[in-house]
């Protein structure tokens, strides 16, 4: 067996070795010092900012996220619950079914339908906020004060269908208990809009617009909008912004749908198809990636929309995949890490 380990990874560096010679001006996977040198440990590891296609990715297998570069397909960094919580608290993390990057790509925030949410600094992986927050998490979102709201969705108790507001301290990074608490029945999707000042997110029938007192930090609230715009399917899942775009995804049972948010407008993508877990596309030339079930809720690969395979590992349970990229829609260009006052 370790023969067999030692012949597999010395193929892997040989093919990581001919990748990079073929283009010095972009090496894909650097592990010389995979935690940079930086004093403060703020910033990306390079192995992140050389590759040119990393994808992020939750895995229920391993009760993880981990950030994969689709041309190598080398895995570059991984959070794992098990390696940074006690056996009770990582078992909040068993169903990993969220992962977006923010601050500049130097945090990942996660949920797991399980229970749990989490802010997880890169650099040395270290949780500067989680919660058992309960009711089937399904989404999180961070605002423009660093406070962050989690969608929740329907569980038949009364810890579902909900979006709940928690503060964040990274001196207390664990928090028990939501600051607010907003009825959404079938949570599953929210994304802060910068240009509106908006969050955006659904219920089981609307799409809805909420505006944020960041300003009063002791009173922080979400306050619905009266405007709200009926869904063009029902059971909607991922929303997420169309790169470069001031547009929405949104999947739902039986399709794609892009919401145009100066028309109001739903429509189908081209490629569109039902039961879609997530969507996330790029910059030119990155394509979009889907998560489409191959068992129960969970796949074992990540694929395009025309479904050739981008990532594949047999063992693995994935709900969710999204490219490491800046998200423009969401976050400003200079996006240093903020918390609550």
């Amino acid at each position: 067996m370790k023969l067999k380990n030692i012949l597999n990874q010395g193929f892997l560096v040989l093919t990581l070795f001919l990748t990079a010679c073929s283009d010095d001006q972009h090496p894909i996977l650097d592990f010389s010092d995979p935690f940079g040198d930086s004093a403060d440990n703020t910033h990306p590891i390079p192995a992140l900012a050389d590759s040119e296609r990393p994808i992020l990715v939750t895995d229920e297998t391993e009760y993880q996220v981990f950030i994969v570069d689709s041309l190598s397909k080398g895995i570059m960094w991984q959070w794992r619950a098990n390696d940074h919580l006690n056996t009770t608290q990582a078992a909040w993390f068993r169903a990993m079914d969220e992962a977006k990057t923010v601050y500049n790509r130097e945090y990942v925030m996660l949920t797991a339908s399980s229970g749990g949410a989490a802010l997880v600094r890169i650099a040395d992986k270290k949780l500067m906020f989680y919660s058992n927050v309960k009711g089937s998490p399904h989404s999180i979102e961070v605002l423009p004060d660093g406070n962050i709201v989690v969608a929740c969705s329907t569980t038949g108790t009364a810890d579902g269908d909900a979006l709940k507001l928690y503060r964040v301290d990274s001196a207390n990074p664990m928090v028990a208990n939501e600051t607010k608490r907003y009825n959404l029945t079938f949570g599953h999707n929210v994304v802060w809009d910068k240009n509106r000042e908006v969050l955006w997110a659904t219920d089981d029938q609307n799409l809805y617009s909420y505006t944020y007192n960041y300003n009063n930090p002791e009173n922080p609230e979400l306050i619905r909008n009266t405007e709200f715009y009926p869904l063009p399917d029902v059971e909607p899942h991922d929303m997420f912004p169309v790169y470069g775009k001031d547009q929405l995804y949104l999947t739902t049972k039986s399709g794609i749908y892009i919401f145009d948010i100066q028309s109001k407008n739903f429509s189908l993508h081209p490629y569109s198809q039902g039961n879609i877990k997530s969507i996330s596309d790029g910059p030119s030339g990155f394509g979009t990636l889907i998560i489409k079930p191959t068992t129960s809720y969970w796949t074992n690969r990540v694929t395009n929309e025309r479904g050739s395979n981008v990532f594949f590992k047999d063992s693995y349970k994935m709900y969710k995949a999204r490219w490491f990229v800046d998200n423009p829609f969401s976050y400003p260009t200079d996006h240093p890490y903020r918390q609550s006052k």
